[in-house]
């Protein structure tokens, strides 16, 4: 039975609009309430159809030892197998921490959602069961998806596998960090700004975000069902062509998807990769190099030297210019701050689309809010402040001129897209930060954001975008970022496969097995975690 309305609490919500009920009505008001209300309740009468959870041993399992876990990349080892052989037999898959696993503790990097424990899977997940994946681990992540620092999860940083001072960027960093452990072979995360291409970039992995809605996105939390995107990270472009194969594709419950979306071969696009890239016309992205978008000398220069290798290998290089680029920032946030806050007020769902919506994650949302909301980093209160000041003044104004502003950005890509099969850039303006837990509030936040310069626009106008491993400069990764036409994801990956047949991948990695580091370190900041063990 939903909770009723009390005649004292009329004015106050009426208040929220900007209005009031005359005391001489209020007993009509309360009279209407409750009809609305006992009408409501005639819901939990009837059993909406519910998904059905595959098959499969579904072992939660626990949280990594130190040794284990140098990166701090796992929130939990888990073990999640169907009895089905497939594509994907043999492979062990890492999940970033906000993509639902019926049955494993779903937490989003944050005390908020400490104790949420989803019933359903996410499609991807059951694509990946269906195709015979064994599902490893759950992967660490910004608290609640929102920096690209990697370092706001309250399980506390990620680090850099290259280098134990760093971060591995975020939000997705477990999932990149994570590659270098033995018992996983290939992750998904998720990418708003960047979450993905980011940890990718900074610690010398593959990571694909596709077009918009090529990968369903259904039972993930999200931040905007306009700019959501779920994609994976690999070591090998073989991998992440063998994960799209089976995750790329329609599904009804996903509203980002009500344009269709267009499929390609692409482990046969990886496999029969060239050797070379002759007829390839690659257009370098001035704006993206510019002080603009606060590039690092050293990242310029070593981008550079990866894009010198990609015209040794016979592709057309030229430079391009998208002004445009650098005005991205402002749609984008207008859907981070607005999109978040209507998302959170809507219990992680929203309002006004078809498709399958998650009543367990708002009930989840709603408790943790209620008993830990003090607990949300500083990102997340500053947008919700923000949110809500854009909401109480402007009434969704703000948000409805950005979202008009996102066909714009989208053709002036198109239009460079027209004459030149790809566009390279960094992926990030600097190399990974020095884990710092003492930075200021101000200076944390803005250092977590700055980073998604590059990688932001492109969640905006929905392209697909793959960070390379392509350069390195003093011993840390430099990513490469290839951006292509809409559903041009297969010809991504396979440039991505001529690039590492040939030169293969800076710097080269440290491998798998790796000492545990000094628990002195930032690491230790583990210790006491609040959340559910």
């Amino acid at each position: 039975m939903l909770r009723r309305i009390k005649p004292s609490e009329l004015n106050e919500l009426a208040g929220e609009f900007r209005f009031q009920i005359d005391k001489s009505q209020v007993g009509q008001y309360e009279t209407l309430t409750e009809f609305i209300l006992s009408t409501l309740d005639s819901l939990d009468a009837v059993k909406a159809p519910e998904r059905t959870v595959v098959a499969a041993v579904r072992d939660a399992g626990r949280r990594p030892t130190f040794e284990e876990d140098p990166y701090n990349a796992i929130v939990r080892w888990c073990h999640v197998k169907a009895d089905i052989e497939g594509p994907l037999s043999g492979k062990r898959i890492g999940l970033k921490d906000a993509i639902a696993i019926a049955g494993v503790p779903m937490t989003c990097g944050s005390r908020v959602m400490q104790g949420f424990v989803p019933t359903v899977d996410s499609v991807v997940t059951e694509r990946l069961l269906g195709a015979g994946a064994t599902i490893t681990a759950v992967t660490n992540m910004d608290n609640l998806a929102f920096s690209g620092g990697g370092d706001t999860s309250a399980y506390g940083s990620t680090l850099c596998p290259f280098d134990l001072t760093r971060t591995a960027g975020g939000s997705s960093g477990g999932s990149a960090a994570a590659l270098f452990y033995e018992g996983i072979d290939i992750t998904l995360g998720s990418d708003q700004g960047g979450s993905i291409r980011v940890p990718a970039a900074w610690c010398g992995v593959l990571g694909l975000k596709p077009t918009h809605g090529l990968v369903p996105y259904v039972g993930i939390a999200g931040i905007d069902q306009t700019f959501d995107h779920c994609g994976p990270l690999a070591l090998r472009a073989e991998d992440a062509a063998l994960v799209m194969q089976v995750i790329a594709g329609a599904d009804e419950g996903d509203p980002r998807q009500r344009g269709g979306v267009k499929t390609d071969d692409y482990l046969r696009l990886v496999v029969e990769a060239g050797d070379n890239l002759r007829g390839l016309r690659v257009g370098v992205l001035d704006e993206a190099f510019s002080e603009a978008v606060g590039i690092e000398a050293e990242t310029a220069s070593a981008a550079m030297e990866a894009i010198e290798r990609i015209g040794q290998m016979g592709a057309e290089v030229r430079k391009v210019s998208v002004p445009a680029h650098l005005q991205g920032g402002g749609v984008a946030f207008a859907g981070f701050v607005e999109g978040m806050t209507a998302l959170v007020r809507g219990g992680g769902n929203g309002w006004h689309w078809k498709g399958r919506y998650w009543p367990e994650l708002a009930a989840g949302l709603r408790e943790g809010l209620t008993n830990f909301g003090d607990d949300l980093p500083p990102q997340v209160k500053l947008t919700l402040v923000c949110g809500a000041h854009l909401q109480r003044h402007y009434l969704g104004g703000v948000y409805a001129r950005a979202q008009n502003l996102r066909p714009w950005l989208t053709a002036a890509y198109d239009r460079v897209l027209a004459d030149v099969d790809v566009l390279v850039m960094p992926t990030t303006p600097g190399r990974a930060h020095v884990d710092d837990p003492t930075l200021p509030i101000a200076e944390h936040v803005m250092r977590g954001w700055a980073v998604l310069a590059n990688t932001a626009p492109f969640d905006m106008t929905g392209h697909p975008a793959l960070s390379v491993p392509a350069a390195e400069s003093a011993g840390l990764p430099v990513g490469l970022m290839l951006v292509g036409r809409h559903f041009d994801d297969g010809r991504l990956l396979a440039i991505a496969r001529t690039y590492e047949k040939t030169f293969g991948w800076l710097p080269a990695h440290p491998g798998r097995d790796q000492p545990a580091i000094d628990r002195a370190g930032p690491i230790s900041r583990r210790v006491g975690s609040p959340l559910v063990q």
